[in-house]
């Protein structure tokens, strides 16, 4: 019996409602805040916090089609996407679910049921193994199901399911299909787990013991099932494929694709890259219609990197530019009947594929030629790029280090890895820059375990005892009048940066049995561990290990940042609202006089009018005057209360969540009262910093008001200069602009006329090489059009040879590579020459055999770039 991706899919759905069980749609692959995971991995993973007992299950059965995916860790299996026929990044997991309601015969029963009857699979083809310790399910598969024993193997590691160290664990009985001796990969490939012949189609879990810190297994009271059966596997066996890349789910999305263009690579390898297309197709689709948009860092990285991977693909079998995008609506028609939301996010998945693509043409059309001359020299040093030449072409010019990787081990280059990643570990240093210097002189060893409580939220000022003092890094015992040092005290009501939200400031005060008051002046908190550390000096008497301390934090410091700190949940809310619920933030910093909000947008820079828009929206809510309301509650209700979080945050047992009217978000943070202490809001800038990662500052209060003056003055002043109107000012400026590009023209003009003055003195200083004449020069103030001036007086005078110049002005350099007819004829290519040159000044370039043109911004690499180019001459 032939099924359909959409017929097994619905069946598989309908055969457990039968059995009473409740349908409930797939979750993201954006997983549970509480996971662990990067990604949804597993059809149990979104059930994961009621296995646990955080939140109730949804029914006390349960079946769902999970989307899934899978290309990092030890569930990766991207190395082997479309060359073998069971391996994809994309997957779906069909999934029965028993939270203390059946147990192990249903399970079992069902399975089988589903499989021989619904399916229509030969029962004399299906195998089984359980656990080695396992009896009942041995028993139940002979009994109930009637299976020999000669078709039950029993494992140990490979039938044990954990959710991790400790919790909910259990044996598992995975059902295998035997897909002939014709798949077998040798004579020891005789059984499940053996090989490749067998084909596992369902594992099903048994949640019968808790583990123990100490790996004690203890009878759970409630126990669950959780199946999951690979749909993309399943499918390919209930049609009696090999592989499941021969299924509608992939031979659709493979058909749709455009004809193979010019490419060197095989008909096999041809099937291969047009596989890799439609399972990246599938994925990249999904991650965006989830809410993840390409960027350098997790999620998004990965996007990145499927997204370039395919174009990349693409690129090889001489597919058309905007191919990717061009293929959104076969993956929509191939998965809408599982997924209808695919249809909505349709539009936004074209953009930010469409996006992408036009990126990564440039990135690979540079960063191919520079790892092109990357892969030549390494051929003749060892056959391994220098990794930080790798770190060079990921950081600089956006290639990814697998695809890096990939390309070179297609011409047999392997990638010196640890060099990449010391080169990656000292961009993350200097990225901790910053937090390192302000934490620089603790040192954390001498900082006992101490958990600080903050208290911060109900008032400025509180008691605490100091429980460490640290000077220079070093413990002491008291600190005197002129000391800078560090105080970690129990409980304090300063805040300490985190969350974006920078530290507050004040003063700690201990007073003597005198009556003489010892005064610290704090000028940051920052969190060392669990423990708050107060950054200050001494103005004024001493303070010893276990002194009782009064704290009181600067009215001034933490009355502006809280108001910023509100406007940033109101920012978030307006621009859900303005722009849609596919907004999602990706940092954030909250300081006294300003605000900086980045986010992910599915449609780039926002227009005047949506800026506007989200303007309006964030002062209509501090005019609405909302109320702070805060509720404690674990991850899982506040999710379910509707509260944002930060994607891929890590959140303990209990959240904290603020609510000021619509605007509810995970904060442990400090806030306004009301939104009308925030008085006005506005953008101060609106960027890119990343692609799809847009960065808005803003300022609120009395930052709000300054600014407002500053630019009246400004414009004022601006008008008055330029003898006009305000309202004129953008008219005079394009104006004077028109006017300085004429002259820049013109200069540019009279250099090329200075420097052509200048050509018997280059020929004059010709070398031979390679039995040709050869000009290679830096020429100091030229610019490309200069360059091109003074290549043709050379040419002029040196009617046979090569021409090569180096034009440096401020931080451009320009290369210019030319060759005579009859140097062309003996075998000298200016395009290649000039691909030899450009990676030496950080830049590209390329051309026709006689004449190549590109540039960089390595002023100091000029030299050696001639240099490369006479040698590859000689």
């Amino acid at each position: 019996m032939g099924f359909t991706s959409q017929e097994l899919r619905r069946s598989f759905a309908d055969f457990f409602v039968s059995k009473g069980h409740k349908e409930v749609p797939s979750a993201s692959l954006i997983p549970d805040v509480m996971s662990t995971t990067l990604f949804t991995i597993a059809g149990m993973e979104p059930f994961v916090p009621a296995f646990l007992g955080d939140v109730p299950p949804p029914a006390p059965r349960v079946v769902s089609v999970q989307r899934c995916l899978r290309v990092a860790g030890a569930k990766s299996d991207i190395e082997n996407v479309g060359r073998t026929g069971r391996h994809g990044t994309f997957l779906e997991m069909l999934g029965n679910f028993s939270f203390g309601d059946y147990y192990k015969r249903d399970a079992i029963v069902w399975a089988w049921e589903y499989l021989t009857r619904v399916l229509g699979l030969e029962p004399a083809k299906l195998y089984v193994t359980v656990h080695v310790s396992d009896d009942e399910a041995q028993r139940l598969w002979e009994s109930e199901v009637g299976l020999e024993p000669a078709r039950i193997t029993r494992f140990d590691a490979d039938n044990f399911w954990t959710m991790g160290p400790t919790g909910p664990c259990g044996p598992c009985s995975e059902i295998f299909y035997d897909t002939g001796p014709e798949h077998a990969l040798g004579a020891a490939d005789t059984g499940p787990n053996l090989g490749n012949r067998y084909v596992e189609v369902w594992n099903l879990v048994f949640q019968q013991y808790d583990r123990s810190s100490d790996g004690t297994l203890v009878e759970l009271k409630t126990k669950n099932i959780d199946t999951g059966a690979g749909f993309e596997r399943l499918l390919a066996v209930a049609n009696g494929k090999a592989s499941m890349y021969e299924t509608d789910l992939f031979a659709d999305l493979v058909a749709a694709q455009p004809a193979v263009g010019h490419t060197t690579l095989s008909p096999a390898e041809q099937l291969v890259r047009r596989r890799i297309i439609a399972d990246h197709a599938r994925a990249t689709s999904f991650l965006i219609a989830d809410g993840v948009y390409p960027s350098n860092t997790d999620r998004g990285y990965v996007l990145r990197f499927l997204l370039r991977r395919a174009i990349r693909n693409g690129k090889l079998l001489g597919y058309p530019s905007g191919f990717m995008t061009a293929l959104v609506p076969a993956v929509v028609k191939s998965l809408e009947p599982g997924y209808p939301e695919l249809r909505a996010a349709a539009p936004r998945i074209e953009a930010a594929i469409g996006a992408e693509e036009i990126a990564f043409s440039r990135t690979l059309e540079r960063g191919s030629e520079m790892l092109a001359g990357l892969i030549d020299v390494a051929r003749y040093s060892g056959k391994v790029l220098d990794g930080r030449d790798v770190f060079t072409l990921h950081d600089t010019h956006g290639f990814p280090v697998e695809l890096t990787r990939e390309i070179a081990a297609e011409t047999g280059i392997a990638v010196d890895v640890s060099g990449f990643e010391a080169a990656m570990e000292e961009q993350r240093e200097r990225a901790r820059g910053d937090a390192q210097k302000k934490r620089s002189v603790v040192n954390v060893a001498e900082v006992p375990a101490i958990a600080s409580e903050f208290s911060g939220y109900d008032g400025l000022e509180d008691d605490g005892t100091v429980k460490s003092i640290l000077v220079r890094g070093q413990a002491v015992d008291h600190v005197d009048d002129g000391d800078e040092a560090e105080l970690v005290l129990d409980r304090t009501s300063f805040y300490a940066e985190k969350g974006g939200q920078i530290g507050d400031r004040g003063v700690i005060e201990s007073i003597g049995s005198g009556g003489s008051i010892a005064t610290f002046r704090v000028l940051d908190t920052q969190f060392v561990g669990e423990a708050i550390a107060h950054r200050g000096v001494m103005s004024g008497g001493a303070i010893a290990v276990g002194d009782t301390v009064h704290t009181a934090v600067d009215p001034g410091w933490r009355e502006e940042i809280r108001r910023h700190h509100t406007s940033a949940h109101l920012l978030q809310r307006a621009l859900k609202d303005v722009l849609g619920d596919e907004v999602t933030q990706a940092g954030s910093w909250v300081g006294i006089d300003r605000m900086r909000f980045d986010f992910r947008s599915p449609g780039g820079a926002l227009s005047p009018s949506q800026k506007r828009d989200v303007v309006a929206r964030v002062n209509a809510m501090i005019r609405d005057d909302h109320h702070k309301v805060t509720k404690v509650m674990s991850p899982a209700e506040a999710a379910a209360s509707g509260a944002i979080s930060m994607a891929g945050e890590k959140y303990g047992d209990r959240v904290r969540v603020v609510h000021f009217g619509p605007a509810v978000e995970f904060c442990g943070g400090t806030h306004a009262e009301t939104t009308g202490e925030l008085g006005m809001f506005l953008i101060l800038s609106e960027s890119s910093i990343g692609s799809g990662i847009r960065r808005i500052e803003a300022v609120v209060s009395k930052a709000a008001e300054a600014y407002t003056l500053d630019q009246q003055e400004l414009v004022s002043t601006l008008a008055e200069r330029l003898s006009t109107k305000p309202a004129d000012l953008a008219e005079r400026v394009e104006r004077l602009q028109s006017e300085v590009r004429d002259m820049q023209k013109a200069l540019s003009e009279i250099k090329g006329r200075l420097a052509a003055v200048d050509a018997a003195a280059y020929v004059e200083g010709a070398q031979t090489l390679g039995g040709k004449r050869v000009v290679a020069a830096e020429v100091r103030e030229a610019n490309a059009e200069a360059l091109k001036a003074l290549g043709a007086a050379i040419r002029q005078k040196l009617p046979s040879g090569v021409i090569a110049l180096a034009g440096v002005d401020g931080d451009t350099v320009s290369l210019l590579v030319t060759a005579s007819d009859d140097a062309v004829k003996a075998g000298v290519h200016a395009g290649n020459l000039l691909k030899i040159a450009a990676p030496l000044v950080d830049g590209r370039g390329g051309g026709q055999p006689g004449q190549a043109q590109g540039g960089g911004k390595n002023p100091a690499g000029a030299g050696a770039a001639l240099d490369a180019i006479r040698k590859a001459l000689a």
